[in-house]
């Protein structure tokens, strides 16, 4: 698999193995700060290909690697396989004992791809917006331990353009009318939209140039190549008053968004442009060759024809090399056109096949006609909070693809996700594939998930989770995650929450019962391990979030029958459900709206930061855009305690009070009236500035069973209503 004349980074590289051995020993003492002394470390300065070796040294565990990022790696197989422990996003289980277990026969493995990449634009945005030095910190461990060896690194772009645009004599208010608010910089950077969130703030910049500073170092310290942004055409308007002679044009909106504005490559301008940019961002950040940015991304091109957008796709990437001739454009594939691919140079050119979990374009391109590609997975959209995933589908067809005769020159495996902090076993499950690309037999490896995740072996945990993987982890049809009723605006036609979101259930939720009751068997023994009363929670979570999707369509029955008594059981039944859930949800502070808003204001460092903060917390996860703009309305949708009970209760109290009087008054429910109702409400919620109360509870795994007792059998019960 490997194709190291592909990978820039290898090429004429010195290597310092004292200064690697050392971030190498630094993150075996963050991890294991009581137990690091037991491992003896070794960096070779093999830069072939990446391999890590484990074997018994005396007293101690012997780690051999080509690089901190390998021997992160070996730590990570030694820890889940030979001490049962597990780190995750939700929590470490590392119950290790004493003395560390010997691994007898010598270890070893090789990478099977050079590549492992990490991150999508709209994971800085969902997931990482408020995240401060200690939260990046843990995340980079996990990048390490996992293999990532390459990842998108968009922190602090801000500052970028603030000095690229200041430059050329753009003026202090047109710069910060250019850049998006905190929680929507993603889509500024994918070339969506200007300004929208904003207008920005000086501490907001300076915050986040100085965090980045300290993600990269660390990323290079444990030789993890950063991606940067290139300069893909986007330019602030006052550009075209600024430069007249220049071929600058108003592209398509995106879904009801003013158009941004686009440089063609082919003006003298843009290299102009590109050398500037990459000159600021390299002065900030430096610069290891790896640049990332979409052409026309999920808009149309001013001009259509295969010519034209080769055109731009080639002298986009003749400005990167003008600016940096050792440049490789990571693309994504999201929106390419396929058409135009053979317009690139090959030998500077990446292209991450995005969603290969679901709809794989490799399949379809011939491979990306010969280009280098990674195989990569989404599996989240809108950083949306329901179990699911492919495991098998997704071990299958990454194995299918490596096999291949017709896969080309894939160089690498990836996670993209637009949301991370959930479904920790898929993600668990594709990193190892790179030393393990031979996982066939799912239901074993999941088996030993369940070891590790809790740290005992049980057939209580061990069922539960081939349960999980029978249900949850099978689907879903369409883009995941599963999304819950709770979370769309009410009506009487739903079928999903956000766009591109579906709430059909592709599983019986009855087995999602069964594995918490199997898992459940087992709190005397594990009530105090984080990664149980997470998981305990979580499925709870979904098993509400589920059996609300099956009574609204009982409400639907009922209503359109005209049945007044069932319709105001079941209307109540499911306002308890609500209730109940959230007081669950708000048990745990991972699960919970207070942590979200909490961290946003953290962020402040006075009124104007703290206003713009939580106005962006609050109305990426609920309108998202505007109230004009109804493409993204509730498109990243969260079950959270705090937001159940503050902003989605009331739209169905108010929603069923509506349907209630059309049945006794009979009279038609007008939706219009009612959705522009709620989208008032939706608007007023986002301005907001007290924080619900959170609520808390005692004891979690409590909460969660009484939950589940209480619901179990609401669905036969339900039988007897219609």
């Amino acid at each position: 698999m490997n194709n190291n004349e592909t990978i820039l980074r290898k090429e004429n590289l010195v290597i310092d193995t004292e200064a690697q051995q050392n971030s190498a020993e630094q993150l075996v003492k963050r991890i294991l700060p009581d137990h690091y002394k037991f491992f003896d470390l070794k960096i070779s300065n093999d830069v072939s290909e990446d391999y890590f070796i484990i074997k018994d040294a005396g007293e101690k565990i012997s780690l051999e690697a080509n690089n901190p990022v390998s021997i992160a790696s070996a730590l990570n197989w030694y820890l889940k396989y030979y001490c049962n422990c597990h780190i995750s996003w939700n929590g470490n289980q590392l119950n290790l004992p004493g003395t560390l277990p010997k691994v007898g026969k010598t270890i070893s493995h090789k990478a099977a791809f050079d590549l492992r990449y990490y991150l999508n634009y709209c994971t800085f945005s969902y997931s990482m917006v408020w995240w401060d030095w200690e939260r990046w910190e843990k995340e980079i461990d996990w990048m390490a331990l996992n293999g990532i060896n390459i990842t998108l690194a968009l922190i602090g772009q801000e500052a970028v353009w603030q000095n690229a645009l200041r430059r050329l004599g753009v003026k202090e208010e047109n710069i910060f009318k250019f850049l998006p608010g905190p929680a929507f910089l993603a889509w500024g950077w994918l070339g969506n939209f200007d300004g929208w969130g904003g207008p920005t703030t000086q501490n907001w910049i300076n915050d986040q140039k100085e965090l980045q500073f300290k993600i990269l170092a660390r990323l290079r310290e444990l030789n993890i190549t950063p991606i940067l942004q290139a300069f893909i055409g986007r330019v602030p308007e006052c550009l075209k008053k600024k430069f007249p002679e220049a071929k600058i044009d108003q592209l398509p909106g995106w879904y009801g968004y003013e158009g941004v504005y686009f440089l063609d490559p082919s003006d003298p301008l843009f290299k102009k442009l590109n050398k500037i940019f990459i000159e600021e961002q390299t002065k900030l950040y430096g610069n290891d060759h790896y640049f990332a940015g979409d052409v026309f991304h999920e808009i149309e091109s001013p001009l259509t024809g295969g010519d034209y957008l080769s055109s731009i796709y080639k002298g986009i990437q003749e400005g990167l090399l003008y600016a940096d001739n050792k440049a490789k454009w990571v693309l994504q594939s999201w929106t390419i056109r396929d058409e135009n691919i053979d317009a690139l140079d090959e030998n500077h050119v990446i292209i991450l096949d995005l969603y290969c979990d679901s709809e794989p374009k490799w399949k379809k391109t011939n491979a990306f006609h010969g280009h280098p590609w990674v195989w990569c997975i989404i599996n989240n959209f809108g950083g949306r909070t329901g179990l699911g995933g492919r495991l098998k589908h997704v071990a299958k067809e990454l194995n299918k693809a490596v096999k291949s005769d017709e896969k080309g020159k894939l160089i690498g495996v990836g996670l993209a996700p637009e949301g991370i902090g959930n479904n920790a076993v898929l993600y668990d499950m594709l990193t190892e594939m790179n030393w393990n690309n031979e996982i066939e037999n799912v239901d074993e490896w999941v088996t030993n998930f369940s070891k590790r995740r809790y740290g005992i072996e049980s057939e209580n945990t061990k069922n539960a989770w081939l349960k999980l993987l029978d249900s949850v982890y099978t689907g879903p049809k369409a883009y995941p995650p599963l999304e819950s009723v709770i979370c769309a605006l009410p009506s009487l036609e739903i079928n999903k929450a956000g766009s591109n979101g579906c709430t059909e259930l592709y599983y019986d939720n009855s087995i999602l019962i069964e594995s918490f009751e199997s898992l459940t068997k087992e709190i005397r023994k594990l009530s105090g391990e984080i990664t149980f009363v997470h998981d305990c929670v979580d499925i709870t979570r979904q098993i509400g979030a589920n059996t609300a999707n099956i009574i609204y369509e009982k409400i639907v029955v009922a209503y359109k029958s005209k049945n007044v008594e069932s319709f105001k059981k079941l209307t109540g039944l499911f306002l308890n459900i609500i209730n109940d859930l959230d007081e669950v949800l708000n048990s745990r502070e991972s699960f919970s709206l207070s942590k979200w808003i909490n961290d946003s204001k953290r962020k402040a460092k006075n009124e104007e930061d703290l206003k713009l903060y939580e106005w962006n917390a609050r109305r990426q996860i609920t309108l998202w855009s505007s109230p004009e703009i109804g493409e993204f309305h509730d498109y990243a949708n969260k079950q959270w305690g705090g937001l159940l009970r503050d902003y989605y209760l009331p739209r169905w109290e108010n929603f069923f009070v509506r349907l209630n009087g059309s049945l006794e008054n009979s009279h038609d429910f007008n939706q219009d009236e009612f959705r522009n109702d709620m989208l008032k409400f939706a608007v007023e919620w986002s301005d907001k500035k007290e924080l619900p109360k959170n609520g808390k509870q005692p004891d979690s795994i409590e909460l969660a069973v009484k939950f589940v007792d209480r619901y179990k059998n609401i669905i036969e019960s339900l039988q007897l209503m219609i």
